[in-house]
Protein backbone atom coordinates (compact mmCIF):
# COMPACT_ATOMS: atom_id res chain seq x y z
CA UNK A 1 0.00 0.00 0.00
CA UNK A 2 1.31 3.48 -0.95
CA UNK A 3 -0.96 5.65 1.10
CA UNK A 4 0.34 9.22 1.62
CA UNK A 5 3.61 8.58 -0.17
CA UNK A 6 4.57 11.34 -2.61
CA UNK A 7 7.79 9.81 -3.93
CA UNK A 8 7.94 8.72 -7.57
CA UNK A 9 9.08 5.24 -8.54
CA UNK A 10 10.81 6.46 -11.74
CA UNK A 11 10.21 3.06 -13.41
CA UNK A 12 12.85 1.45 -11.18
CA UNK A 13 13.15 -0.71 -8.11
CA UNK A 14 14.25 0.60 -4.72
CA UNK A 15 17.99 0.05 -5.26
CA UNK A 16 17.98 1.47 -8.81
CA UNK A 17 16.00 4.52 -7.72
CA UNK A 18 18.41 5.25 -4.85
CA UNK A 19 21.45 4.91 -7.12
CA UNK A 20 19.89 7.25 -9.71
CA UNK A 21 19.08 9.98 -7.17
CA UNK A 22 22.51 9.61 -5.55
CA UNK A 23 24.28 10.16 -8.89
CA UNK A 24 22.08 13.17 -9.70
CA UNK A 25 22.81 14.83 -6.34
CA UNK A 26 26.53 14.14 -6.73
CA UNK A 27 26.52 15.83 -10.10
CA UNK A 28 24.58 18.77 -8.62
CA UNK A 29 27.11 19.29 -5.82
CA UNK A 30 30.07 19.02 -8.20
CA UNK A 31 28.90 21.30 -11.05
CA UNK A 32 26.08 23.16 -9.18
CA UNK A 33 23.80 22.72 -12.23
CA UNK A 34 22.47 19.66 -14.10
CA UNK A 35 19.84 18.96 -16.78
CA UNK A 36 17.53 15.97 -16.52
CA UNK A 37 13.84 15.10 -16.86
CA UNK A 38 11.36 17.12 -14.82
CA UNK A 39 10.27 14.24 -12.56
CA UNK A 40 13.87 13.22 -11.77
CA UNK A 41 14.80 16.84 -11.07
CA UNK A 42 11.96 17.21 -8.55
CA UNK A 43 12.99 14.06 -6.71
CA UNK A 44 16.69 14.97 -6.73
CA UNK A 45 15.95 18.50 -5.47
CA UNK A 46 14.15 17.15 -2.38
CA UNK A 47 17.11 14.88 -1.57
CA UNK A 48 19.60 17.74 -2.12
CA UNK A 49 17.62 20.01 0.23
CA UNK A 50 17.69 17.31 2.88
CA UNK A 51 21.48 16.94 2.56
CA UNK A 52 22.05 20.70 2.77
CA UNK A 53 20.03 20.88 6.01
CA UNK A 54 22.29 18.13 7.39
CA UNK A 55 25.30 20.20 6.34
CA UNK A 56 23.94 23.24 8.18
CA UNK A 57 23.65 21.22 11.40
CA UNK A 58 27.32 20.15 11.08
CA UNK A 59 27.28 17.37 13.66
CA UNK A 60 28.81 13.90 13.68
CA UNK A 61 25.44 12.18 13.21
CA UNK A 62 24.56 14.44 10.27
CA UNK A 63 27.93 13.62 8.67
CA UNK A 64 27.32 9.89 9.11
CA UNK A 65 23.88 10.08 7.48
CA UNK A 66 25.32 12.18 4.61
CA UNK A 67 28.09 9.60 4.08
CA UNK A 68 25.50 6.82 3.94
CA UNK A 69 23.65 8.68 1.15
CA UNK A 70 26.52 10.14 -0.92
CA UNK A 71 29.29 7.66 -0.09
CA UNK A 72 32.12 10.11 -0.80
CA UNK A 73 34.22 11.94 1.78
CA UNK A 74 35.34 14.61 -0.69
CA UNK A 75 31.73 15.59 -1.51
CA UNK A 76 30.80 15.62 2.18
CA UNK A 77 33.70 17.98 2.96
CA UNK A 78 32.54 20.22 0.13
CA UNK A 79 28.94 20.05 1.37
CA UNK A 80 29.75 20.89 5.00
CA UNK A 81 32.55 23.43 4.34
CA UNK A 82 31.52 25.18 1.13
CA UNK A 83 27.87 24.66 0.09
CA UNK A 84 26.01 24.59 3.44
CA UNK A 85 27.57 27.83 4.84
CA UNK A 86 26.07 29.77 1.91
CA UNK A 87 22.56 29.14 3.28
CA UNK A 88 23.11 30.37 6.84
CA UNK A 89 20.27 32.92 6.70
CA UNK A 90 17.98 30.83 4.46
CA UNK A 91 15.46 28.28 5.71
CA UNK A 92 14.62 26.00 2.82
CA UNK A 93 14.58 26.60 -0.93
CA UNK A 94 18.17 25.59 -1.45
CA UNK A 95 17.60 24.38 -5.05
CA UNK A 96 15.42 25.45 -7.96
CA UNK A 97 13.89 23.54 -10.89
CA UNK A 98 13.49 25.41 -14.20
CA UNK A 99 11.51 23.87 -17.04
CA UNK A 100 13.17 23.42 -20.45
CA UNK A 101 11.79 22.56 -23.92
CA UNK A 102 10.84 18.88 -24.43
CA UNK A 103 13.49 16.41 -25.51
CA UNK A 104 13.70 15.41 -29.16
CA UNK A 105 12.69 11.87 -29.98
CA UNK A 106 10.43 10.91 -27.09
CA UNK A 107 9.19 14.42 -26.15
CA UNK A 108 10.10 13.98 -22.47
CA UNK A 109 9.65 16.98 -20.20
CA UNK A 110 13.11 18.38 -19.40
CA UNK A 111 14.27 20.61 -16.54
CA UNK A 112 17.30 22.39 -15.16
CA UNK A 113 18.23 21.69 -11.53
CA UNK A 114 20.61 24.16 -9.86
CA UNK A 115 21.60 25.60 -6.50
CA UNK A 116 20.04 28.95 -5.59
CA UNK A 117 23.23 30.28 -3.96
CA UNK A 118 26.12 29.89 -6.36
CA UNK A 119 29.77 30.50 -5.69
CA UNK A 120 30.91 33.74 -7.30
CA UNK A 121 34.38 33.31 -8.71
CA UNK A 122 36.40 36.48 -9.03
CA UNK A 123 38.00 36.93 -12.41
CA UNK A 124 41.75 37.04 -12.32
CA UNK A 125 43.19 40.27 -13.72
CA UNK A 126 44.81 39.82 -17.11
CA UNK A 127 48.52 40.66 -16.91
CA UNK A 128 49.18 43.62 -19.16
CA UNK A 129 52.33 43.71 -21.23
CA UNK A 130 54.69 46.42 -20.12
CA UNK A 131 55.38 48.83 -22.97
CA UNK A 132 59.02 49.64 -23.46
CA UNK A 133 59.65 53.28 -22.67
CA UNK A 134 60.73 55.14 -25.74
CA UNK A 135 63.89 57.16 -25.39
CA UNK A 136 62.82 60.79 -25.44
CA UNK A 137 65.24 63.04 -27.28
CA UNK A 138 65.73 66.66 -26.17
CA UNK A 139 63.90 69.34 -28.14
CA UNK A 140 67.13 70.93 -29.46
CA UNK A 141 68.37 67.64 -30.90
CA UNK A 142 65.02 66.98 -32.58
CA UNK A 143 65.06 70.46 -34.19
CA UNK A 144 68.60 69.88 -35.55
CA UNK A 145 67.62 66.54 -37.11
CA UNK A 146 64.53 68.06 -38.76
CA UNK A 147 66.65 70.92 -40.21
CA UNK A 148 69.24 68.49 -41.59
CA UNK A 149 66.51 66.40 -43.26
CA UNK A 150 65.03 69.51 -44.92
CA UNK A 151 68.44 70.58 -46.28
CA UNK A 152 69.12 67.18 -47.80
CA UNK A 153 65.65 67.16 -49.39
CA UNK A 154 66.21 70.66 -50.87
CA UNK A 155 69.65 69.77 -52.29
CA UNK A 156 68.41 66.68 -54.09
CA UNK A 157 66.48 67.41 -57.35
CA UNK A 158 62.93 66.14 -57.29
CA UNK A 159 63.05 64.22 -60.57
CA UNK A 160 66.73 63.36 -60.90
CA UNK A 161 67.42 60.84 -63.67
CA UNK A 162 70.77 59.02 -63.66
CA UNK A 163 73.04 59.68 -66.68
CA UNK A 164 73.12 55.99 -67.65
CA UNK A 165 69.36 55.95 -68.12
CA UNK A 166 69.52 59.11 -70.31
CA UNK A 167 72.20 57.65 -72.57
CA UNK A 168 70.25 54.40 -73.02
CA UNK A 169 67.06 56.29 -73.94
CA UNK A 170 68.87 58.45 -76.54
CA UNK A 171 70.40 55.30 -78.13
CA UNK A 172 67.00 53.64 -78.34
CA UNK A 173 65.49 56.72 -80.04
CA UNK A 174 68.30 56.85 -82.60
CA UNK A 175 67.82 53.16 -83.43
CA UNK A 176 64.09 53.66 -83.94
CA UNK A 177 64.70 56.62 -86.30
CA UNK A 178 67.20 54.62 -88.35
CA UNK A 179 64.73 51.75 -88.73
CA UNK A 180 62.02 54.15 -89.96
CA UNK A 181 64.36 55.69 -92.53
CA UNK A 182 65.34 52.23 -93.84
CA UNK A 183 61.72 51.22 -94.30
CA UNK A 184 60.99 54.46 -96.21
CA UNK A 185 63.92 53.98 -98.60
CA UNK A 186 62.94 50.36 -99.25
CA UNK A 187 59.37 51.35 -100.11
CA UNK A 188 60.57 54.08 -102.47
CA UNK A 189 62.88 51.63 -104.22
CA UNK A 190 60.10 49.07 -104.63
CA UNK A 191 57.72 51.47 -106.50
CA UNK A 192 59.79 52.08 -109.72
CA UNK A 193 60.62 48.37 -109.97
CA UNK A 194 56.92 47.57 -109.94
CA UNK A 195 56.18 49.95 -112.84
CA UNK A 196 59.16 48.69 -114.83
CA UNK A 197 57.94 45.13 -114.49
CA UNK A 198 54.51 46.17 -115.74
CA UNK A 199 56.02 47.80 -118.90
CA UNK A 200 58.03 44.69 -119.65
CA UNK A 201 54.92 42.56 -119.25
CA UNK A 202 52.89 44.57 -121.76
CA UNK A 203 55.79 44.68 -124.26
CA UNK A 204 56.03 40.92 -124.28
CA UNK A 205 52.33 40.64 -124.98
CA UNK A 206 52.50 43.11 -127.85
CA UNK A 207 55.36 41.07 -129.35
Amino acid sequence: MRHRRNTQRLSRGASGRKALLRSLVRGLFISERITTTYVKAKEASSLADRLITLGKNNTITSKKTAISILGSKELINRLFDDIAPRYGSRQGGYTRVLQLPPRRGDGAKMALLELTEKKIEKKKPVPQKEDKKKEEKPSGQVAKEVGAEKKTAAEKPKHAIPPKAVSQESKDLQDIKKQKEKTKTEKEKEKPRFFKDLKRYFRRKSM
